[in-house]
């Protein structure tokens, strides 16, 4: 199933991301508290974002990244997701493939993200070059895997405000 693939710039585009975003909740606290912060980010061009859509235009998975806070050779990716209906197509390789290439042009030295120990997820980025670097507490209740993948050495640009 052929897929088109955009990195969010047109700020037209926050809305149908977000709404598609709203449509699979999280089990993290607070998740509705952090889908309006990040819909402000995604506004501010804080947060950046690539998403696909289909051949009918609908937005069928997307990937939410920015800058790390305190380390700003990290690139974070934030949220990864794949509406159900669209899973096992290979849409969330092409999504990582195109953050990684952005962090890569960019000159990001490393992508990380975190996810529930028990999420698939963290199978399906370790077989795309992850690894799980440590396990902390990030959201008050329980512990999350951090994973990394390094991608090269140099600084960043500034393609993230801070």
């Amino acid at each position: 199933m052929p897929f088109q693939i955009k990195l969010l710039t047109d700020t037209r585009e926050i809305m149908p991301l977000y709404e598609f975003i709203r449509q699979f909740p999280l089990d993290y606290p607070d998740y509705s508290l952090w889908l309006k912060k990040c819909k402000r980010e995604l506004e501010l061009m804080y947060k950046k974002a690539f998403y696909a859509t289909n051949d009918a235009g609908i937005i069928a998975g997307s990937a939410i990244f920015q800058r790390h806070k305190q380390e700003h050779s990290i690139l974070e990716i934030k949220n990864l997701r794949v509406s159900p209906e669209f899973e096992r197509n290979g849409l969330g390789s092409i999504l990582i493939d195109s953050v990684e290439q952005f962090a890569r042009e960019f000159r990001f030295k490393r992508m990380q993200c975190d996810a529930h120990p028990e999420n698939p997820a963290i199978k399906f980025l370790e077989k795309r070059g992850f690894s799980i670097n440590a396990e902390e507490t990030l959201y008050s209740i329980g512990n999350e895997i951090i994973l990394c993948k390094d991608i090269q050495n140099g600084t960043s640009g500034n393609p993230i405000k801070n």
